[in-house]
């Protein structure tokens, strides 16, 4: 005999009209039946999880519990019963089927499952991409930084080329003029770099939403409050 019931019944079941009983206590609900011998019309065992006891029917065979098997039709709403009626060889059993397997319950918590975890998953792809958009430009960010750096160098050394040349015309024409007469050195002071990382010429470069008209990040240019020489390297 097998352990696991083949028929789970709820409520009261009949056979022939007759309710289908315990021997023992007299119970009529919560009845299992489990086929027992290799012949159609051995009789089945029936037992009782109220009292525990259990025992052959004479009218419940192996074949009409397996015509309950082949006829019984599945739920197909999740308030539907799973009533079934069998007969078998002029014996009628009718009765309720406890739902060992709801499809429909399943289908609904794997939906709910679903919904659920959807906006999670949403979030992490929206993530990945994020990062993946990234690290894709990040290369031609840092080679953009380093080309604008190398533009602003490149303005200021030939700002300080203009000025020595502004300076050499001037004391040459100064010595034409006087024929030498003042001091031979320069009273101006030596231009000082600012310690400002990022300023060139008195503006320092950066990259910011604040001052986009579109909303969007650019590179813009604003005076350095360290060095106040904003225009003096122009």
């Amino acid at each position: 005999m097998n352990v696991t019931a083949d028929l789970k019944l709820v409520g009261v079941a009949l056979v022939d009209g007759q309710p289908l009983a315990c021997t023992d206590c007299g119970n009529t609900f919560s009845l299992e039946v489990h086929k027992r011998g290799p012949f159609e019309t051995s009789a089945a065992w029936v037992c009782c999880l109220s009292c525990g006891h259990g025992g052959e029917h004479q009218a419940v065979t192996n074949g009409l519990v397996d015509a309950v098997l082949t006829g019984w039709v599945a739920r197909q709403k999740d308030a539907d019963r799973d009533m079934f009626t069998a007969e078998w060889r002029g014996t009628v059993l009718t009765g309720e089927l406890y739902p060992t397997l709801d499809i429909y319950q399943a289908r609904g918590a794997a939906k709910a499952v679903h919904q659920g975890a959807k906006p999670l998953v949403k979030r992490w792809w929206r993530g990945k991409k994020r990062a993946a958009k990234k690290q894709v430009k990040a290369p031609f960010k840092l080679a953009r930084r380093k080309a604008e750096q190398a533009v602003d160098a490149g303005r200021e050394r030939a700002g300080d080329a203009v000025a020595a040349a502004k300076a050499g015309a001037l004391t040459a024409a100064w010595q034409l003029q006087t024929g030498g007469a003042g001091p031979t050195v320069s009273t101006r002071p030596k231009r000082r770099r600012c310690r400002v990382k990022g300023c060139r010429g008195g503006m320092v470069t950066i990259r910011t939403r604040v001052h986009s008209t579109s909303g969007k990040a650019q590179t813009v240019k604003v005076p350095c409050g360290m060095c106040h020489r904003a225009g003096g390297g122009q």
